[in-house]
């Protein structure tokens, strides 16, 4: 699933294309992958122009006005790509968008359908409209604060879930999340709790780290990540843990392991990242 750094040179793909064109039309080859208010989609934008394009956790939020707003969840394998009119349609596009006197268009495809689009329109009480949206996800995690980020680790939970928690911070997933962790030396199995304050700014720099080294990179194109232009990334060969079962530990040589965490297939370094150890309560001295 594209996380934080794809969805992000994504966003910035189609932000420098559209932003401030005006949309010609729109057509619509699955109606099941739009979602939200009733109003038709295709009349009610035809006309508008693109105010901007924003990113909130592992959406793209194309803006129109401050009313109404293109809401796109990539899912798994959904691709926003921006292609000549004249390209043949592959299989599994269902939403082509056109702009006045632009030589490509814009398509959406998805062929397991986990993604889609929600239009959102204020006026017409979309409960989904992104001024209530956006509390839903936590803050991005190239923006949060080390104050905050620690302030939002205070929690008995497991690391890794609490940090694939979008509500928690938002942006982070399971290949980012493995990386940091490992590049912080902990354990994904460590109570959030119980890190201290060191731990904690390592875990910080390396999510800042990891992130910022992936979007330079062109993101990690494991299966079907592709950017605006239909080209991938290359950050996967420069995975410390991710996808590397059996493999040598980069820093250490010692074979990586694969685990379940927090329900997620998880690639940890057992000597790296060794699990937490927790003494155990003494029992209470019996008086006589």
């Amino acid at each position: 699933m594209p996380e934080l750094p794809e969805v992000e040179i994504v966003r910035r793909g189609v932000a420098k294309r559209i932003t401030g064109r005006t949309i010609e039309w729109i057509r619509l080859n699955r109606a099941d992958v739009v979602h939200g208010t009733a109003i038709p989609l295709c009349a009610a934008l035809h006309g508008r122009r693109v105010k901007r394009v924003e990113r909130v956790g592992k959406q793209i939020l194309i803006e129109i006005n401050r009313r109404v707003a293109l809401m796109v969840h990539l899912g798994m394998t959904g691709r926003l790509t921006a292609v000549p009119p004249e390209m043949p349609i592959e299989p599994h596009t269902h939403v082509r968008i056109s702009f006045r006197k632009c030589s490509f268009e814009l398509r959406f495809s998805d062929p397991r359908r986990f993604g889609g689009i929600w239009f959102l329109d204020k006026a017409a009480g979309e409960v989904g409209w992104v001024g209530r949206r956006r509390p839903l996800v936590g803050p991005d995690a190239l923006e949060v604060s080390c104050r905050e980020f620690a302030g939002r680790l205070a929690h008995r939970r497991q690391i890794k879930a609490l940090l694939l928690d979008q509500r928690v911070l938002g942006g982070v997933g399971n290949i980012y999340c493995d990386e940091s962790l490992h590049r912080a030396g902990i354990h994904p199995a460590t109570r959030a709790d119980r890190l201290s304050d060191g731990q904690i700014r390592r875990l910080y720099r390396a999510i800042r780290t990891v992130l910022a080294q992936a979007i330079r990179a062109g993101g990690s194109s494991i299966s079907d990540y592709r950017n605006v232009d239909n080209a991938p990334g290359w950050f996967q060969v420069r995975h410390r843990v991710y996808d590397r079962k059996g493999q040598p530990c980069r820093r250490c040589k010692t074979a990586i392991k694969r685990l379940v965490v927090a329900g997620r297939g998880t690639f940890i370094c057992p000597k790296c990242q060794p699990p937490r150890r927790v003494r155990p309560r003494r029992s209470p001295r019996k008086h006589t």
